[in-house]
């Protein structure tokens, strides 16, 4: 037998050991299907009492106990008797955000299941938000005793962003008039209260708030811009409307590269005006779950634009914080840096964020599967609240979640949860070779659809009664050998 047979056997030998070695760790990982129970079992029960919907349905409560029941200040539950004191003062209030916040995840149970209940949850939360924006003092933040608070140049502007987190995806699921009016309307008035021209970014809240307030320079009053709804939705917008964002997604790009990021650290800073305080490990906003949310969307944004060097800039930046944001240990995310060292706790939304990334990388390495079999592992097993009781907020490195730890608060909603899950079905099914369902309600009009923020077309799309079932094929590049 000649060498160049020895060889193109043996080649041939290598390419079939790595194509079962990689379909045996695609096989590991938790399956689509898996996905859509733990909606189903783990998230959906906490949203579906009566408590959960508000009075009236659409005005969702931003605090309940942690079985769902609604929060009772004459006799309240133990674990918010006990609150955290940075939770207590906060608990007569509701927040526009965490409403909205809701509002996305019933519109997730939709996309994911087609049960119409979640849509028209979905409807009456964005209802709601949408009569609130205003277009000269943008949304209120928060209610207390029936007032909406604070005043205008007091609101900041990742408030602002979030305030219309579940418009967006309504209106990614419907394309409703309406909906594209209210969110083209509310980002220019976002621009243009907030942008500061000799700062070259988004004010926290506008030049003439709070003087402690306005001196502030916040990586999230530029990142929840893309992050909220600009990305999301821009690529259904009308032409006008799609060119102007492209330029204020620019801006925002080259702000959070030129001024928030440290090449040298390979990191995202949280904050600038406190100088070299605002720089130190463990400052505000210093964590692995804002700069990885800063590479993807800086890769998403890239992707928009047609810009493959901003899209590079997104992909290798976060591959790099995958690498470092591991912990071997306990097979799962940590949630900041201390020097050389890491802080090997979980925050739900940090550990969201770095496995979202990772799924997205996933699709181009598939390498990256066997993280994701570990990682999502993890978040089944231990991040989940047994009973239907959605996801821990925190817990230590071996999954322990503290006595009383709360599902929902005044940060703390469905949207991080359903987000995670939804990203995780759609790459679960990429990277098993199956299509992946969704639903929508687009009335007549089925152009331009997308499977969320993931690359993919529509292969089969079924209509009823304004109603689509759409099937997906999301491309997942083969390793190389």
């Amino acid at each position: 037998m000649s060498i160049r047979v020895i060889r193109v056997l043996l080649a041939g030998c290598c390419l079939v050991c790595g194509l079962l070695a990689q379909g045996a760790a695609w096989a590991a990982l938790p399956s689509g299907e898996r996905w859509l129970a733990h909606v189903k079992q783990d998230l959906l029960p906490f949203w579906s009492g009566a408590a959960a919907m508000g009075k009236p349905v659409g005005n969702f409560p931003t605090f309940r106990c942690n079985d769902g029941s609604a929060f009772d200040a004459e006799a309240p539950c133990p674990e918010l008797k006990d609150a955290p004191a940075w939770i207590r003062p906060e608990l007569g209030r509701t927040y526009v955000r965490m409403q909205a916040r809701q509002t996305y995840a019933y519109g997730v149970a939709y996309h994911l299941t087609g049960d119409t209940r979640w849509l028209d949850l979905a409807r009456a939360g964005a209802r709601r938000t949408v009569a609130l924006l205003e277009p000269e003092s943008g949304s209120p933040t928060w209610f207390e005793a029936g007032r909406g608070g604070p005043e205008p140049a007091a609101r900041t502007a990742q408030d602002q962003s979030y305030a219309v987190v579940g418009v967006a995806m309504l209106y990614y699921l419907t394309r409703d008039p309406a909906l594209e009016k209210a969110l083209i309307a509310h980002q220019r008035y976002i621009f243009s209260h907030y942008w500061d021209a000799d700062w070259g970014m988004l004010r926290w809240v506008p030049k003439e708030g709070p003087t402690d307030e306005a001196a502030k320079q916040e990586l999230v009053a530029q990142l929840d811009q893309l992050n909220a709804y600009m990305l999301l939705v821009v690529p259904y917008l009308p032409a006008d409307a799609r060119a102007a964002w492209h330029e204020d997604i620019r801006r925002v790009a080259a702000t959070l590269i030129g001024k928030f990021h440290d090449p040298a650290r390979g990191i995202f800073y949280g904050t600038l005006e406190r100088g070299a305080d605002s720089r130190r490990d463990g400052a505000r906003h210093n964590d692995f779950g804002h700069t990885i949310k800063a590479y993807w969307m800086l890769m998403l944004a890239g992707r928009e634009l047609g810009d493959t060097e901003l899209e590079r800039f997104g992909r290798d930046g976060g591959a790099k914080i995958i690498e470092r944001a591991w912990d071997a240990e306990s097979g799962a995310w940590g949630s900041a840096w201390h020097g050389q060292e890491i802080d090997t706790s979980k925050s739900w939304w940090i550990y969201a964020e770095l496995d979202q990334m990772t799924s997205f990388l996933a699709l181009e390495r598939p390498g990256l599967a066997s993280r994701l079999e570990s990682s999502w592992g993890f978040w089944l097993t231990k991040m989940t609240a047994p009973n239907g009781g959605e996801i821990y907020g925190w817990v230590d490195p071996s999954g322990a979640a503290p006595a009383k730890s709360l599902r929902i608060h005044q940060w703390k909603n469905g949207y991080h949860s359903f987000e995670h899950a939804l990203v995780s079905y759609l790459t679960a099914q990429a990277l098993a070779g199956k299509r992946a369902t969704l639903h929508f309600a687009l009335g007549g009009d089925t152009t331009n659809l997308r499977p969320y923020l993931m690359p993919g077309k529509p292969v089969l799309v079924k209509s009823r009664g304004g109603l689509q079932t759409v099937e997906f094929e999301i491309p997942v590049q083969k390793p190389a050998h």
